[in-house]
């Protein structure tokens, strides 16, 4: 028996937490911590993951607070059972969990004594899911995305900032963890970009750097021939949509800035976006010609 010299230390990027706001990129992002977007497996709480084509647990709401926790290890252990097929566990998103648990304590909020208890209630929960994860896969690289929320100055109002939705309380209990925090969002000129913070391991900057720019990828799982004819037909007819989408957009003049804004968000968003921005656009039309027979009444053409 004898004391050996250290080793040296690898420290890696287990702990992520990236944030930002629809179709800011936080999803292929993380895919891209993965060797492939194969390997990485989501625990989806809005069915976002799945549709664009990723592994994913669709996580169940129970109809009681307790049963979060429950549920979640239902989950955690699906995941286990398959780890040998995935290399990153993204929980996607982190927040949903916090605001669903407010919504079943609604009740005990009634008072401040109810209140604080329900609060004790809702930070335990998450206590308790940060445990889960950290003893079930210490080895794995886990990644938490929320949606990000504009910070402002108290005294001025003005916005100086972005942070993850995520309350104080449950900040000091999630982030503790995380080895660094991202931020996706488009800059002035509709390009993607990444912001880098609280990285914990300086020397892991450059393997970060390169997984940010890493060449997107679409998943291609393994499947038979009729799911193949089907999943071509569903491509095709987002192709479709998509440049329906496009056309619609430039026959009610959308500016350059617009359209290449469009075309850094993923298809299925894009169609949305543009179908609002139609929408708002029209109903302001509207407005505008139901105004426009009242001022021929109060100026005839014609008349002096």
């Amino acid at each position: 028996m004898q004391i050996k010299p250290a080793g040296v230390r690898k420290p890696k990027l287990n702990r992520i937490l990236i944030s930002g706001c629809g179709g800011s990129g936080k999803t292929t992002l993380a895919a891209k911590f993965a060797s492939s977007p194969e390997r990485a497996l989501f625990i989806s709480t809005d069915g976002n993951a799945n549709r664009q084509g990723y592994m994913a647990i669709d996580f169940e709401f129970p109809q009681k607070a307790e049963q979060v926790v429950t549920n979640f290890l239902q989950a955690l252990n699906i995941a286990e059972q398959s780890s040998d097929s995935w290399e990153v566990l993204v929980i996607d998103l982190i927040e949903d969990f916090d605001e669903r648990t407010q919504s079943l304590l609604r009740n005990e909020f009634s008072n401040q004594k109810s209140a604080q208890r329900a609060w004790g209630k809702i930070n335990s929960l998450f206590k308790d899911m940060q445990s889960l994860l950290m003893s079930k896969f210490r080895d794995k690289t886990i990644i938490l995305l929320s949606r990000d929320v504009e910070e402002f100055d108290k005294k001025t109002g003005e916005i100086i900032g972005y942070t993850p939705a995520l309350r104080r309380a449950m900040k000091n209990i999630i982030l503790k963890d995380q080895d660094v925090e991202i931020r996706a969002y488009f800059d002035r000129n509709h390009n993607r970009q990444f912001d880098i913070s609280n990285l914990r391991y300086e020397e892991t900057k450059g393997t970060l750097q390169q997984i940010i720019a890493k060449q997107f990828e679409i998943p291609q799982p393994a499947i038979d021939p009729k799911e193949q004819q089907e999943s071509k037909e569903k491509a095709n007819k987002l192709k479709a949509q998509y440049d329906k989408a496009f056309a619609a957009a430039a026959s009610h003049n959308a500016s350059d800035k617009d359209i290449e804004y469009w075309k850094n968000m993923e298809p299925s968003e894009a169609i949305m976006s543009i179908a609002d921005w139609i929408r708002i656009k029209e109903s302001a039309q509207t407005v505008v010609d139901e105004e426009e027979p009242i001022m021929d009444e109060l100026f005839p053409v014609g008349q002096n």
